[in-house]
């Protein structure tokens, strides 16, 4: 009696501690998951992750740990992760067209690649935003079929470059931009259903073609875009420019092309006219190396500045004076940057200035 009872106890404790269980990541390589997933008539969810992704250990630590997670994906998928800067992950995330983390990637048990869902969930959100891709018909991987059978049709290759963009798949992103930019007529371009052409980076850099043609035809953008989306994509962009010279890695963005974003940010109509307006400024006296100017630029400037402005232009000036030999000039902007700090509001920007400038100020 004892002993049945003993049985029964360990039955109902096995369940239960199988119950808490959350989602069962096998040690499986690429191939090995797609030969069990074809022999068990399963489908594949694959957890692309990084070391450094703070969303990535979320899903990790907070999610894939849920019970609920577990009784999903346990019975409907084989499920791997692979960190894809580590061992065959940089291959898989060549393969798999991988550009954002986290990446979730549902395979069919043929080892056709059906969707890639990019970004953080709760329990519920994720297994909603499985469930939803599992009955969709125009998913990333259906129209990426679609594609390799020769479908190149207008109204397609819009559809399937959305998808792609969502999914930061920015090789086929930019192969698929192209073949539709030579179907569009310069009417066709102006059209809110294209407005992802000149609306992102990768498509529309400075100086590219994208961003001329979208300079050239502005009246145009606003009039079918809105001018509110028009003037802050090229705020987004010119901040980004603009930063860029002063960090020192934009080196082929000339004086003339600084008057021209000049000129184009005093017609936008945006509340980040003037700090724009100072980013153009101290480009200028970066680029002539004028350290006096600059000077004068960050203590008119930096009172102004707030959480936005740290890491587009309050750091890439302060490398500018630290790799300077002008100890004056130096202690100068430290003052500067110590007075800037009760001007953030983000506790990581706080500590992170804070601790900058007291470093710089041990260099003194």
């Amino acid at each position: 009696m004892k002993r049945t009872f003993l049985i029964l106890i360990i039955s109902l404790l096995s369940g239960w501690l199988w119950a808490q269980e959350g989602v069962k990541f096998e040690e499986l390589t690429f191939q090995e998951a797609l030969e069990k997933a074809k022999a068990e008539n399963r489908w594949i969810f694959l957890d692309a992750y990084t070391s450094w992704c703070g969303p990535c250990k979320m899903m990790a630590e907070k999610v894939f740990t849920r019970a609920e997670a577990g009784d999903f994906f346990n019975i409907h998928f084989v499920n791997v992760k692979y960190d894809m800067e580590k061992g065959e992950g940089p291959a898989l995330a060549k393969k798999l067209g991988i550009g954002a983390y986290p990446t979730f990637v549902l395979i069919k048990p043929d080892g056709t690649v059906h969707d890639k869902l990019v970004g953080s969930s709760d329990v519920a959100g994720i297994i909603n935003r499985v469930e939803n891709s599992m009955k969709s018909e125009k998913t990333v991987g259906t129209l990426n079929v679609r594609y390799e059978r020769g479908e190149r049709d207008k109204q397609f290759l819009l559809e399937y470059l959305e998808a792609l963009l969502k999914v930061s798949d920015i090789r086929q992103v930019r192969e698929v931009a192209a073949l539709l930019t030579e179907q569009l007529t310069d009417t066709e371009k102006v059209e809110p259903a294209c407005w992802s052409l000149f609306d992102n980076n990768d498509l529309a850099p400075f100086g590219s073609a994208n961003y001329h043609f979208l300079l050239e035809n502005r009246k145009q953008f606003y009039r079918h875009v809105g001018r509110e989306k028009v003037d802050t994509r090229l705020a987004n962009l010119y901040a980004g420019v603009l930063s860029s010279i002063v960090w020192g890695r934009d080196t082929k963005t000339t004086p003339d092309d600084v008057k021209v974003m000049e000129r184009v940010i005093r017609e936008l109509q945006t509340d980040r006219k003037k700090r724009l307006l100072a980013y153009v400024a101290m480009a200028n006296a970066y680029k002539k190396k004028d350290t006096g100017k600059l000077l004068k630029l960050c203590r008119k400037e930096f009172p102004r500045f707030s959480d936005a402005d740290v890491m587009m232009m309050v750091m890439p000036v302060s490398v500018y004076f630290r790799s300077q030999e002008d100890k004056e000039a130096l202690k100068e902007f430290v003052e500067i940057g110590k007075a800037f700090i009760p001007n953030l509001n983000i506790r990581a920007n706080i500590d992170y200035v804070s601790y900058y400038f007291t470093e710089l100020e041990r260099q003194l």
